[in-house]
């Protein structure tokens, strides 16, 4: 029974060590690009950035107002035509204005912070939920044709060459994934919405 078992052992193993393990070769990057949800969340991260952009833009034109009216205030507190109460007025109206702006320059510098993290954190999660998708349509036509290895071609080495310098071209599947990842393509348009 031993020799039988040790047999049918050396049988199966030699039957795998014979079985071809098909390598299938991808373009990852033009995948991503070429993918319909890419385009829509590159369209939403442009709008978002967009807002946030003349929100800011908002902010600077506030700060320069103020700044102007400080330096106008600066000006009649110094201004020896007017009374000495006028003068005073001025002088806190100055000092007022020049805590105002201060205000508003850290608001400005806080809310460029706080947004350049928000749009970070949006294009990483984008980015992520694609590739998600990516991945996973990779694995089924893998599966469906076969391949037990891919390889992605788009990526360069240190020396500006493809990490896989040679493979068959029939061993590609790019536009296989591309199709089928924009099969169900709908035209919802933006969803996720943008804010302030």
């Amino acid at each position: 029974m031993k020799k039988f078992f040790l047999s049918f052992l050396l049988l199966v193993t030699a039957s795998f060590a014979h079985a071809e393990i098909l390598t299938g070769v991808v373009d990852l990057e033009r995948i991503f690009r070429e993918y319909y949800k890419s385009k829509i969340a590159e369209e939403l991260i442009r709008q978002q950035a967009a807002v946030y952009r003349n929100y800011l833009k908002k902010l600077e034109s506030e700060h320069k107002a103020l700044v102007t009216e400080a330096a106008n205030a600066r000006a009649a507190a110094q201004n020896l035509a007017l009374s000495a109460d006028e003068r005073q007025k001025a002088e806190e109206r100055a000092i007022a204005a020049a805590r105002a702006v201060a205000a508003k320059k850290t608001e400005a510098e806080v809310y460029a912070r706080e947004r350049a993290v928000d749009m970070r954190t949006l294009q990483s999660r984008k980015r992520a939920e694609i590739l998600k998708d990516i991945q996973a349509q990779i694995a089924r036509s893998a599966a469906l044709l076969g391949y037990g290895f891919v390889l992605d071609y788009s990526g360069r080495t240190t020396n500006d060459k493809g990490a896989v310098l040679l493979y068959p071209p029939q061993r590609d599947f790019t536009r296989h994934v591309i199709t089928e990842l924009n099969r169900n393509q709908t035209k919802k348009g933006n969803q996720s919405g943008v804010r302030k």
